[in-house]
Parts: structure tokens; sequence; C-alpha cells
């Protein structure tokens, strides 16, 4: 029995709808009530109320809105037993006639055993109607054999067309005290308008209105404003157009003419389906060669040029073709694509710019360390793959994608050189999910690893150090990414092995830099724990192990050769693996599998990895990987400044040391070397590289305060060159994101140059093409909407259905056909909606699955069987620990046709924490609850499933909320050109409320890590010794200012203020940065929240919040 996961997908969207919808058969008899049966397409009596259980989980989902939430519900008078549905749309002032279907069906009550016949109504066929704007009223047509069930319509002038509103209404009445009105309602309904031939219907024109536009605009009451994000969609998204919007139902349009202006055939759909076709990098076949491991061994520059330089001219000849398409465009358009092509000539111009610096002989480092990046990613590529799949490495093929090398060679000048205008500017990443971003800048980060050991440096050491800073916003994502990267940098030390003389001595390493919750910060508590799971393995211990200051077992196998690290089926495997040693301070990790590099035997110090911070700064990671909360610990932490190569000096046996002079520090240094002195005084290279994952996330109150705190990150990661600072290069990536320039320049102050440049069309910019779907199935999305019904019973009935669908499908289809449709992922919008759910799972879910298995043939298309489940359902959310999650996207890994090391899941409930960087390859299956608040987190969180398989996303829409009404009735609309709608974001670091919550901690980052002289606790009493400091950091603050054209003056006043403020309390007494215990002395920090003593609140992450006003009550 082959796969064919297409026929599987579509057979579950049947099962669904026949459920929710019917019919099963066109005459279908049923027992029960119809209204108990169906949840969806039900057309009410006109002046039917809300049943009053729905009414009471109505009145429910009201009191469950939150302050999260910033949308009205909608009335429910209006919204919870419709009576009507219908379209409006546009047709041509030349068509008077137009062709109506309708299509419906009534219960008949038959016997006294609840059995309900259905009757089908499809006798109106094709009707001509009427359409002529002179009649300008209401008209109607009661539907053949009924006498209360009505086609409505009523035509306006719309400009040079006509706008027709048409309804198929339900006329019938419920009397006072009838409770019983299953025979009174319509079902199944549907209605079809087409032209025969004639094409009436006209594209709805959508323009942005002139209260959309800025101060600057200089907009007036006749013209329209369009901002150039939104003029280079509509260039883009030309060819998706709009011929209808539905009202309480969703609209479909077909036989579309061939320019695109209009259609001919408008139908409305109950539960609407929109397939959205992959967009994905091209197989490159026009010559040369992007295979990894036959450019690592390239001998010459020159062979390298002639291997890429197919990609140069296959990307001009397109350019070209492009430029060629620009006359035959509106010219509207045809401005917007000269600006797309200036864009995509000078991303090619860097290309090739890239590609001469390998090919030159002037600095022969760049050909090695690009050699040194191929042979390394080759390496992660066939070992992952391997490890996935159980293949050897040296069988498995490693391509780069044409974008991925593309990327790779236009950032190699900005990288190596500190004065090109490269270095001025941040390049974004811009790609759909799943399209290869993450191995994009990996490849870059090999490089710059292999470039930055190769060149060697007099006055700073590059032996070592911090070279590349990656940071996330959520810890999950910190942490998956971390495993992903352990891998690359795996390959990167078991080249350096055989060749120290080109690479160095020092090992390559990775560290993990995120909050104690996910990982014990201090060696002790990393020590405490793992020496706890140990005593687990021996069975010396059963009592929990609190972990709430996290776990430092964040790899649950071993990113070489992928065998497990740790087993729950075998706990004496960790006694092997996670290991402390006293005596260095060091949590080592060991392979157990004996043939894999990082065993004992084969590496003393097992697998690269750091996870403690103390590791972290003594022993400076090449690659860091951290949250961007954690940058909030800079005023803080002196030992911050060795990340940033500021270091005191290198310490034999220990490792680097800091200017901070702490007793803890020096005390550790006794513990593991007697000889403590610095021998090396030198300082490190400050990071090349930051890279910056998800951009979209960084928006909002987060994003301001990110970009408040880059201004010491920049600060203090820059190198004085000629007089001028110059930081390191920064790259970005996203797959949604809307006004990347403005974002880019309050975050970094740089230049945004965005990567692929686009094209004329959203469907091909070189690079990545969309592909047809009858050669790679999209994405699937499937909308169910059930007013008056509870969202409670809408999940319940959306879950059972496809839960217990999959176990009876093994019948007529394979087993891994079935697999990726076996894990259910819901997706919840607050915690509070994902707790109720937990609910039904545990119990109705159950009950609700053995009722459809009960179904007899006779009413029922499709049988059902329960399906047996663990009730503790798995979450990924904020409020599970830190130590759970790879165990879960492990068992997420494990398809339930084979056996393997982990148990596979079948419900997992999950918040917008897993709208980013969850990359779980057979997951094929979701479920939606409630429209999500932007269209980026939509596009992000539905995008986690069907990533190698057909995905099928089921969008349950709460009825209460009209935004989730105007998705539905928009559905095919939306999800056909859904990039056009990722709303812009903005951030505001210098505005004044970021100011007062973070500019204080700024100011002492970058005095404190940035001068030597300042950095020890007592530092803060140096700041009256030295002017200069305040001068330059005062003169780099309003530079940055300046660059974002944030409010000089009032930025200016706040900073003299603080440094007065630091001056005035040095001068009238001792004072330290933080935790002194002499009350002599004072705090210059106290932590944002607390009430404690000292001169500047100052958060420890950059999601802190003011302390919460305490109300009392007063007794008279």
């Amino acid at each position: 029995m082959g796969e064919n996961y297409t026929t599987v997908r579509k057979e579950l969207v049947e099962r669904l709808s026949s459920e929710l919808v019917g019919p099963n058969y066109p005459r279908e008899s049923i027992k029960g009530k119809p209204l108990q049966k169906y949840l969806c397409g039900i057309l009410w009596p006109i002046n039917s109320g809300l049943a009053m259980e729905e009414n009471e989980q109505g009145s429910t989902q009201g009191k469950e809105t939150h302050k999260e939430e910033y949308e009205s519900l909608a009335p429910l008078s209006k919204a919870m037993n419709p009576s009507t549905v219908g379209l409006s749309f546009l047709v041509d002032s030349n068509i008077s006639n137009i062709y109506v279907t309708v299509r419906f069906g009534m219960y008949e009550n038959v016997g006294e055993k609840e059995e309900w016949t259905r009757i089908p109504y499809e006798d109106m066929k094709q009707e001509k109607i009427n359409i002529s704007a002179s009649i300008n009223k209401r008209q109607k047509k009661c539907i053949p054999n009924t006498d209360s069930v009505f086609l409505e319509w009523i035509t306006r002038p719309y400009g040079d067309a006509l706008a027709v509103s048409m309804f198929l209404v339900n006329r019938n009445y419920q009397a006072v005290d009838e409770y019983d009105i299953d025979h009174k309602c319509v079902f199944q309904p549907e209605i079809v308008v087409e032209g025969k031939g004639s094409y009436p219907f006209v594209v709805r024109q959508k323009m942005h209105r002139k209260d959309e536009c800025t101060e600057n605009d200089n907009a007036n009451e006749d013209t329209w404003y369009e901002d150039p994000d939104t003029r280079s969609n509509n260039l883009l998204f030309r060819d998706e157009v709009v011929f209808g919007l539905g009202h309480s139902i969703s609209v479909h349009w077909d036989l579309v003419s061939r320019d695109g202006k209009k259609a001919d055939k408008l139908f409305t759909r109950v539960i609407p389906t929109y397939e959205i076709p992959m967009v994905i990098p091209p197989d490159w076949d026009k010559g040369g060669t992007l295979d990894m491991k036959q450019l690592a061994q390239m001998k010459t520059g020159e062979e390298i040029y002639q291997a890429l330089k197919p990609l140069c001219v296959e990307y001009g000849k397109w350019i070209e073709e492009r430029k060629d398409e620009i006359p035959f465009l509106s010219e509207e358009h045809g401005k917007t694509a000269e600006k797309h092509m200036i864009a995509c000539s000078d991303s090619l111009r860097r290309i090739k710019n890239g590609l001469e610096l390998i090919r030159s002989t002037n600095n022969s480092r760049v050909f090695e360390a690009f050699i040194f990046a191929n042979q390394v990613m080759a390496l992660q590529r066939s070992h992952t793959e391997a490890a996935r799949t159980g293949g050897n490495p040296d069988d498995i093929s490693a391509v780069w994608r044409p974008f991925q090398m593309a990327f790779l060679l236009q950032n190699l000048e900005g990288l190596i050189n500190p004065n090109s205008d490269d270095r001025k500017m941040a390049d974004l990443l811009w790609f759909p999910t799943g399209g290869g971003k993450t191995e994009a800048y990996l490849g870059l980060a090999a490089f710059t690893l292999g470039y930055r050991r190769m060149k060697g440096s007099d006055d700073l050491r590059t032996d070592t150090g911090v070279s590349i800073i990656m940071r996330y916003t959520l810890r999950l994502l910190t942490i998956q990414q971390f495993q992903r990267a352990a891998a690359m940098i795996c390959a990167c030390e078991h080249i350096r092995k055989k060749k120290p003389s080109l690479l160095g001595d020092t090992p390559f390493r990775i560290g993990l830099w995120v909050g104690e919750k996910s990982v014990p910060n201090k060696f002790g508590d990393a020590k405490n724990m793992i020496e706890a799971l140990r005593s687990i393995a021996l069975g010396k211990r059963d009592t929990p192990i609190d972990v709430s200051k996290g776990s430092p077992v964040q790899l649950v196998s071993c990113p070489w050769c992928n065998h497990a690290l740790v087993d729950e089926k075998d706990k004496a495997l960790f006694l092997k693996t996670y290991k402390v040693k006293g005596k260095e301070r060091r949590i080592m990790i060991y392979c157990p599998n004996k043939k894999c590099d990082f065993h004992a035997q084969n590496s003393k110090e097992g697998l690269p990895v750091l996870v403690t911070d103390e590791e972290i700064y003594r022993l400076l990671p090449d690659m860091l990987i951290g949250t961007v909360d954690k940058f909030a610990r800079m005023p803080w932490k002196p030992e911050v400044q060795n990340l940033f190569g500021k270091v005191k000096g290198e310490v034999p046996g220990w490792g680097f040391v800091s200017n901070g002079n702490s007793t803890e520090e020096m005390s550790n240094i006794k513990s593991v070397t007697t000889n403590n002195t610095i021998q090396d005084s030198r300082r490190v290279h400050p990071p090349d590289l930051i890279i910056q994952d998800e951009l979209h996330l960084i928006s909002g109150p987060l994003g301001t305060m990110v970009g408040l705190y880059e201004t010491a990150v920049d600060y203090l990661s820059s190198l004085s060159i000629d007089g001028r600072k110059v930081g390191p290069k920064i790259v970005a990536s996203t797959a949604t994101i809307r006004n990347a320039d403005r974002q880019i320049q309050g975050l970094f102050t740089r230049k945004a140059k965005i990567f692929p440049s686009p094209g004329l069309s959203h469907k091909d910019s070189f690079f990545a093409k969309q592909r047809p779907l009858d050669e790679t199935p999209g994405r699937l999305y499937v909308g169910v909407f059930a007013p008056g019904r509870s969202m409670k019973t809408a999940l319940l009935r959306v879950y059972a259905n496809q839960l217990a669908s999959t176990p009876v499908m093994e019948e007529t289809s394979s087993r891994k056909s079935i697999d990726p449709y076996q894990t259910l992922v819901g997706y919840f919008n607050s915690l509070r909606e994902l707790g109720g759910a937990v609910r039904l799972i545990e119990d109705d879910i159950p009950s609700r699955m053995k009722a459809l298995e009960r179904q007899n043939a006779q009413e029922q298309k499709y049988a059902f069987k329960q399906r047996e489940y663990e009730r503790d359902v798995p979450e990924l959310t904020s409020r599970i620990d830190s130590a759970d999650i790879p165990k879960i996207l492990k068992n997420l890994e494990q398809p339930f046709y084979k056996e393997g090391p982990n148990k596979p899941v079948n419900v997992l409930l999950a918040s917008n924490m897993i709208s980013v960087g969850v990359d779980v390859a057979r997951l094929g299956l979701m479920v939606v609850n409630g429209q999500p608040k932007t269209t980026a987190e939509y596009i992000q969180s539905t995008s986690r499933i069907g990533r190698t398989f057909p995905g099928l996303v089921i969008m349950t829409y709460n009825w209460i909320r009209p935004r989730d009404i105007s998705h539905y009735e928009e559905f095919y609309a939306y999800h056909s050109a859904i990039y056009r709608y990722v709303e812009p974001i903005s951030v505001t670091p210098f505005s004044s409320r970021a100011r007062d919550r973070g500019l204080a901690g700024v100011m002492v980052s970058m005095a404190r890590l940035g001068h030597s002289s300042m950095t020890a606790n007592k530092g803060a009493m140096s700041l009256q010794e030295d002017d200069s400091i305040v001068e330059e950091i005062q003169a780099y603050l309003l530079k940055r200012v300046r660059d974002m054209n944030a409010p000089r003056d009032e930025v200016l006043e706040d900073i003299t203020k603080r440094f007065n403020e630091w001056e005035e309390v040095v001068q009238k007494s001792q004072v330290v940065y933080s935790y002194s215990k002499k009350e002599a002395v004072n705090n210059l920090l106290y932590p944002l929240g607390q009430r404690q003593k000292g001169v500047f609140k100052t958060p420890g992450s950059m999601r802190d919040v003011e302390v919460s006003a305490g109300i009392y009550l007063r007794r008279d």
C-alpha cells in the first residue's frame, strides 16, 4: 500500500464536513434531532432565540475576554441564530440578468422514534434573475415547493458598476412556547450565481483612505495614499483579486477571465477551504554546482568562481526578463516595479562582489574560510540527515539552495571589511517558513567562525572569544535552535582537530545564554541538579526535583550522531552522559556512542557546549545563543563584558577574567588552579556577527526595550577604526514582516536590505517560486463557523471527529500516510482558552468519540473508532518547565507507525510559543481556536505543520467576535493573498516611557562594561574621575537618537539628568552598583518592580513591568 497523503487529508476534510454540516446522503434518515446532529450551515426561524445551554456558553465566552483581547464582542442578538446567509458582489453595469442556483435541505420527523428524513430542495437551478438598478428596491422570490424560504436581492449603482446583495432567507416563525423547531430550520444552504459565459462579476476595489496617511504624506481630501509596502504588495499580489463578500457564509469564485479582472461564477461555502501553494526554492539545474561536498574539495578560488558563476548569470537573466515586462504594467505598478528591479540589481552586484573576493588572490583567507564553511555545512547536513533517517553520513548529499548560497556570497564583503558600506546595513533574510533560513545563516556563521580563526591579529585575540551572537525572543525557539546550531559547532570542532595549525588549539564551542528559569546560571546550581538526577538514575532518590531554576539537561540526543543522551526507559544512561567535573567547575556532556567523535574516549571535553553562565563568561564560546531578555542583565553582571571581548586577561587552567574583580570569581579561580595570575592580558576581538532570528517578534513594548538596549550592545561590540566606531555585521530573518525599513532603523540604526529582493509577483523572486498544487501539495486551510453554538461545542466536535477518523482509516490507507495527521496540534490565543480545552480532552472528547463509533452505517457515511490516549496532554506554553521542552520535541518527532525510544503524541496543546522555531517534520494537522490577533502570528503558527507532508489547518471561528466573523466571510480572499495582510509593526526605543524604564540601565551598561575602571562593583564611584567617559557615552547616545529621528532635546535632558543624579550620590556617599549589605553604602541600581532603595530602577528582563499598586481597604 503506497503513501498518498493528499488522499488521507481529503478524506479528513470530508469527514469533518459530513459531521458538522451534512448531509451524509441526499435523502438521509437520522436518529435524533438535526439541530443536535449538525453544527454549521443552519438558517433558523427568523425570530428564534439562542438555546439556553448555548446562551450560557455565549455569556461564558464573553466573560473569558481579558486584557489581551482588544476587540469588542458582536451583539448576540445579531449573531446568535442567523436566519439568512448571502453574498455581495459587483457586476458590470451593462449586465441586467444573472443566473442563480439555490440548494438546501430541510428535515421532517418520521414516526415516533425521533427519526428524521432529509428533504432536498434543488428546484431553483440557473434561474434567470433581473438585477437592473432601475428597480432600486429589495426583490424576493419564493423557493419552489416552499412557502417560507426566499431568495432576496437588491441592486444599487456603484461607480461604473452595480452592487448586488443577495440572500437566502428562512422566513419561518417560531411560535411562543415552541421548542421543537428542527422542521422549520434550513440546513446545508448554498447559493450559486453565474453569468453563463458573460463574465459579469468584476473586481471589488480596495483602497487606503486618507486617514491612514502619516503627517508627512500631505494628503488632502482628493488624494489616496499608499505607503511603499502597500504599493509593493499591490504589485506583487495584483493577480489575487476579490469578487465577492459573504454574509454569515463564505464565498468562492471560479471561471476567472484571462486578464483576471472578471469572473463568471460565484458560490457560497459553509465549510470554506483554500490550499495555499508552497513557495519554495527551485532545484538548481543551470550549470556549475551548489554541492557542498564538491565545493569543499575545490583547490582554488578560480575553480569556485566558475562553479558559482552560473548562479549570477541566471539571476542577471531573470532580472532583465522582468525589466522587459515592466512596460506592460500600469503606470502605478511600473514605478514600483522599477524600484524592485533596482534592489534586485544591487543584490546581484553584492553577490558578484562576494564571488570576486573568493576568487581574488589578495586575501586567501576568504577562500580558505569559504572552503571551511562548505566542509562544516556538508558535515552538519549529512550528520543531521543520517541521524533522522538512520543512513550513512557519507552517502547523504548536501546541496545549497540557490538563495542560501546567494545570501552567503552577498554578505562576505560586509563581514571581512569593516570599512565597507555593507557593514552599515542590516541584511534581512525574508523567506517563507520551512524554506531553509536557518541553514542560510548557519552557513554564514560557519564562514565567520573560520575567517576569524584564520585571519590572526596582534592587538586583539581572534583565536578565541565570542564571534557570533544569535538572539531569539522565546526560550522554546532558543533551545531548539541551540540544538540545531550545536550540530554545526560539532562539525567545526571535528575539522579543527584535524587542522589545528590553521584553526588553532582552542576548541570551537557553543553557549546557551538564557534565564535561570530555563538553565541554571550558576555552576553550583547545575551541579546540584545533575547530582540529583544521577541519584534518581542510581535508584537512590524517588522524590521530584525542583526545576524552578531550570535544568542543564538541554540536549536529549547527541547533535552529532543522534544517540540518546537521556532515556526515560533507561535512566542509567544518564550516568554516562551528563557529568560534573567539580575540580574544573565544568559540566561535561559525553555521547555514549563509542563510535562518536564526542564519546569520552575520543574527546576530553565531550560535546562542545556550555550551558551555565559561569562557564560561558570564562571560556567564551565562539557562538552564543541567547534570548533578548538576557541582555537586560548587562548593567547587573560585570562578567558580561567578557562576551564583548573586554576581558582583563586569561588565567591558564581557568579561562578569562573580567575587570569586575569579584570575591566570588577570585575564589572560584583559586579552587580550580593554583596559578591564578593572568598570563595574557590582551583583549579579545568583539563579536563579528549578530543574527536576530524571527525579527517580526521584536515589536511592541518588547521591541522598544530591545531597541533601547541595542544601543549598549552596539557600543560594546564596536571597534574604533580611524577615529570612528564600527559595529558588527548584522543579519536578521523572518517569514512575515511589514515596515521592515523602519523597524530595522529603530532597532539597529542601519538601513535594511531585504533578500531575496521581491520581483514583479509574489509567485516568483527567482530564489523562491510558487509550485503548482498538482506538483507539490500546499497547506490546506478549512474554516468552521458555528453561530449560536459555544466554542466549547465546536472544539469538542472538531477534535473528536479528527481523532476518531485516523484509526479506522488504516483499513484503506497505509499507516505511514496517516501518521502526519495522528498528532493533533491545538493552537490557542490565550492560556485561559487553552486551560478550558484540557478538560475537554480528558473527559468530553473520549465520550464523543465513543458516540461516533456507535453510529450505524445508514446515517453516517464514514465509520469512526475511538482512540485511546493518555489524558496527561503535553503543552508547549509559557507555563511548562524548560526541562520538559526537549522531551516534548523528541516525542513529537516519534511516528505512530514504528517503535522508537519516545512516546508518540496524540494531542499537543500550544500557545503562541509554538508559532516560531518548532520544526517537526512529521506534523500535519492543526486546529486553531479563534482567529489569532495578527496575520503574522496566524502564518507563523499554522506553518508549524505541513512542512514535509501536506498540511491541514482547521480554523474554528468565534462567532461572537466581529473580527472572526469577517475572516470567515472573506476566507477565500484572505487566504489567497495572506502575506499581503501582514500588519506593520513598530518600535520606539527612545520614547518617554522607554527612557523611564531603560535609559539608566543602558547608560550603566555602557559605562560599566565598556570601561575597565568602572567595571567592579565599587567602580560606580569612578564616574567623577573621568569626564571623557560621560562625554563619550552621551555623544554615542545622541548619535543614535539622531539616526532614529528621535526627540534629541528630550533625550539629552534625560541623559544629563541621570548622569547628574549619579554624580550627586557619588559625591555624598559610598556607592556600588548593586547588592551591598552595608547600610552606609548606597546601591546605584535597584530592580524594576521591587521596593528597594537605590538611584536607578533598572529591569532585570526586557519584559519587566512596574510594581503593582497596592489597594488597601480602610475600615472606618
